[in-house]
């Protein structure tokens, strides 16, 4: 679910406990010049600086909270992620960084970590209209939308004519299934919504959300009919058109959006990968090599480019690419899947065993899912395990 996402705060923090006038100087001119350095954009400069900083005292969380923003900025969640935590562990009293540490799970789409920080937050202060709706987003999108509705009503009382909020409060009402108050809440969401490509914007987003793909594609097709220009209605246009496996006109549409606008690296992915599923292996490459430098803590971005590496004969190259996308997202088996066959491929048979262990792993409870695997892989015969080729 798309959702107005917070600016990250900026940590900065005091830089050190009183030491040696040297050191504690030096540090904070190291410091200084990192801060300078992510607030130009120079966000590889920030992160050597934070670096340098952490190598004279690795507790210092100032600059791991700020190690973590310059992360985020350039999308890379995971390590950003793990930063925020290392800051939180040794200060949790630090409320910008719970807040940052929510953002960016819910970057990830991981809502149910995301939960957490933002539960603590609002527990302090429920007054925070900002994290009451990251709190609701996220009880809405990990399976409890009642909760989220509860806390959206009192917000849509107080102001009912905003629209972020209607939104966020007809889909709840969506996902918990109660149609006569969604009805209700989108018909207010008409009402008050500034220009009506707007208004179709947010619909067609509930549409998308709920899988409705035919409804999205009609109402983004509205939203482009209002405003040829809409900021990313390109791209939703042609991600619902691939959820109607009207794959020609879904590329078209992300063609245009990535026309509009060169930046959004959503577009690339979405592009690469449905060239991917369609077996236009080389053709999807570049994209998602785009789609990679744009959005580096997307891991199904390696996991696509891993297959059409895989699937072309080029094993060597599927395989560094296929493990960086099972260290980013442990859970998924497809990558373990692909991963052990690029091992395989290259004579690594140990290795594609251990891949093809965490396959079963995760597949415990799915012996056929499991056996295929093996199977296919050319470890498992008639039934029974070997090991070797």
């Amino acid at each position: 679910m798309k959702f107005p996402a917070a600016a990250l705060a900026i940590v900065l923090l005091a830089m050190m406990p009183a030491g040696r006038c040297a050191r504690a100087e030096t540090a904070k001119e190291m410091f200084d010049a990192a801060v300078q350095a992510m607030q130009s954009g120079n966000f590889e400069q920030a992160e050597a600086g934070f670096r340098k900083i952490l190598a004279l005292d690795p507790r210092n969380v100032s600059a791991l909270a700020n190690l973590g923003i310059a992360y985020a900025k350039t999308r890379r969640y995971t390590e950003a992620i793990d930063q925020y935590k290392k800051a939180l562990s040794i200060d949790p009293g630090q409320a910008a960084i719970q807040l940052n540490l929510g953002l960016a799970y819910m970057k990830e789409d991981d809502y149910a970590n995301a939960l957490p920080s933002f539960r603590r937050m609002h527990d302090r202060d429920p007054s925070d209209q900002k994290v009451t709706m990251l709190l609701a987003t996220c009880l809405i999108s990990s399976g409890h939308p009642d909760q989220g509705a509860g806390l959206l009503e009192p917000l849509t009382q107080a102001n009912p004519r905003d629209a972020a909020t209607l939104y966020l409060l007809g889909l709840a009402y969506t996902r918990a299934g109660h149609a006569d108050q969604a009805k209700e809440t989108f018909t207010r969401l008409f009402a008050t919504a500034a220009t009506p490509a707007q208004t179709n914007y947010l619909m067609g987003e509930a549409y998308a959300d709920a899988t409705d793909y035919p409804k999205a594609e009609q109402t983004f097709r509205a939203v482009l009919q209002a405003d040829a220009s809409f900021p990313g209605a390109h791209r939703e246009l042609g991600k619902a058109l691939l959820g109607e496996n009207k794959n020609v006109e879904g590329e078209r549409e992300l063609q245009l959006a990535i026309r509009d606008n060169p930046g959004d690296g959503d577009a690339y992915y979405y592009l690469g990968a449905i060239l991917v599923q369609t077996d236009h292996y080389q053709e999807g490459i570049p994209y998602l090599q785009k789609a990679s430098s744009l959005m580096p803590g997307a891991w199904a971005t390696y996991f696509y480019m891993g297959k059409a590496e895989l699937l072309i004969g080029h094993a060597d190259a599927s395989a560094p690419l296929l493990r960086k996308a099972t260290e980013m997202n442990p859970d998924d088996a497809g990558s373990f899947y692909l991963l052990a066959r690029a091992l395989r491929a290259e004579g690594r048979t140990q290795e594609a065993a251990e891949a093809l262990k965490r396959v079963a792993a995760l597949h415990a409870t799915d012996l056929n899912v499991e056996r295929r695997a093996l199977r296919d892989a050319g470890i498992v015969k008639n039934g029974g395990a070997e090991s070797g080729p």
